[in-house]
């Protein structure tokens, strides 16, 4: 006789987030049988956060598995959205069973990296990110050209800015991506994982096209897997990396322009989109020393029972 789990499906500007309880998952099998329900003909998705109790400092514990990688992730920002936005809707304790977070408006959450604080209210769920900012920090961030492009490594995303690809190829269009833009973008990601990664496998990439607007500091996309059509429309943690590639590069002032806006979201089939990212950093001594990120259009889109 099978097995018969809980579910919430959301989104973060496209981002698709499936929610379990980890203790009722089939752990013989988590790793194997989460990648299976992230494809067709399962409920799809780009993750799936496995949640669990955890006694002392936090209110919940979450493994991520990432189809992307085909493995576990150690943070993933579109999660934490889609979970305060699961608790403001539903309350995670009707969904999963478990008791309400301590403290009224906020959930404490144990990731791999650290606890991350996800605030909510009635008008926008903010994820505080100071372990991802310090995890890029430990790995670093280098400058340096890929295929004579300029470019970033940021912890391990790889970040490249649309104008410095259209200088060395001069016919790639990024909106929409045409043939030319998808096959120089799998190449530049194939030299950054030879030259810079810091892994074997490179899947973190967020391409940045500098904005006019007084009011926007730029667009984005997430090509993270291009060769293999997985682009992410919005992603946290790669627009925390690409605002962090600005600041290196001198493209966010130190004072006044901390809290930079980006264009995200759509179909993925352009860079930009009809929705907001915002970004929130805290400065001190010259340094960022804090990240925190909301966006605007996130949403639950089912709950129900998955047989396993």
């Amino acid at each position: 006789m099978g097995t018969s789990v809980p579910f919430l499906k959301g989104h973060m500007g496209g981002n698709e987030i499936v929610l379990v309880a980890r203790e009722k998952f089939p752990g013989a099998s988590e790793l194997s049988l989460g990648l299976d329900i992230l494809k067709k003909p399962w409920i799809r998705g780009d993750q799936l956060g496995l949640l669990y109790r955890t006694d002392g400092d936090s209110d919940l514990r979450v493994k991520i598995i990432d189809k992307n990688s085909g493995g576990y992730i150690p943070i993933c920002g579109g999660l934490t959205q889609v979970l305060g936005q699961a608790e403001l809707k539903i309350g995670l304790a009707e969904l999963f069973g478990f008791g309400s977070p301590r403290v009224k408006g906020e959930i404490v959450l144990r990731t791999d990296l650290g606890k991350i604080s996800v605030l909510m209210d009635s008008s926008e769920v903010v994820s505080v990110m100071d372990p991802y900012l310090i995890s890029i920090r430990e790995k670093g961030i280098e400058a340096g050209k890929v295929c004579g492009v300029n470019s970033y490594r940021v912890g391990d995303f790889f970040v490249t800015f649309a104008k410095e690809v259209k200088n060395q190829f001069p016919e790639v269009s990024f909106a929409p991506l045409n043939e030319l833009a998808k096959k120089v973008l799998a190449e530049l990601q194939e030299e950054f994982e030879k030259e810079f990664s810091l892994e074997q496998t490179n899947r973190d990439f967020a391409l940045v096209e500098l904005s006019d607007r007084p009011d926007r500091a730029g667009k984005l996309l997430f090509p993270h897997n291009i060769s293999e059509g997985l682009v992410e429309p919005s992603c946290g943690t790669g627009t925390i990396a690409a605002a962090i590639a600005m600041h290196e590069a001198g493209l966010l002032a130190e004072e006044g322009r901390l809290k930079p806006k980006f264009e995200t979201g759509g179909d993925s089939s352009s860079i930009g989109g009809p929705e907001e990212t915002v970004v929130e950093f805290g400065y001190r001594s010259k340094e960022l020393s804090s990240v925190r990120f909301s966006h605007n259009l996130v949403e639950i889109l089912a709950t129900g029972e998955l047989y396993l």
